[in-house]
């Protein structure tokens, strides 16, 4: 692409182009956020051609979601040369949650990936140290923001500060 600043129609365009049979969806939220669906297994190629053909060189979040028949991991991407940031969301099976690493592309993804992981169990295939980040050893492999998660969420708790600035009011 040429040194022009982006719109979203011009990024989708530059997608569906080059990746006529990856990109399951997209959508325009406004003149600055995007959101294109993917197949999972061309996530690395493709967040190698949003790097270097359109310049989105900023990696802003990497995380997980839970649909109970899927999972999706989900790319926050955002550029310093033009306004739009675009969410990349790619579906693997819940019990075979696995997506290549985009580590190699941004190198900030390597604690996204770790904290998505432990948490959510997607793992990133040929990521440089998938290794815990979070969570205590006895919790390894609980996956706690899963909807399946049986402790998550505990509505027994109680935020002792806020309740004694409740109840000072």
């Amino acid at each position: 692409m040429s040194d022009e600043v982006l719109n979203a129609n011009t990024i989708i365009s530059s997608l569906n182009n080059a990746f006529p049979n990856e990109i399951q969806d997209t959508l325009i939220q406004s003149d600055r956020r995007v959101i294109v669906r993917i197949k999972a297994e061309s996530v690395a190629q493709i967040s190698k051609y949003l790097l270097d053909s359109l310049k989105f060189d900023h990696l802003a979040c990497v995380c997980g979601v839970d649909y109970r028949d899927h999972l999706d991991a989900v790319y926050h991407i955002e550029s310093y040369e033009h306004p739009v940031v675009l969410t990349l969301k790619a579906s693997v099976p819940t019990d075979n949650a696995e997506i290549e690493s985009v580590t190699p592309i941004w190198w900030n993804a390597n604690w996204y990936e770790r904290e998505t992981y432990e948490l959510m169990g997607i793992i990133f295939s040929n990521h440089p140290n998938l290794v815990p980040l979070l969570l205590t050893e006895e919790m390894l492999g609980e996956y706690p923001l899963r909807k399946e998660y049986e402790n998550f969420p505990d509505t027994n708790v109680r935020n002792p500060v806020f309740v004694e600035e409740k109840e000072s009011w």
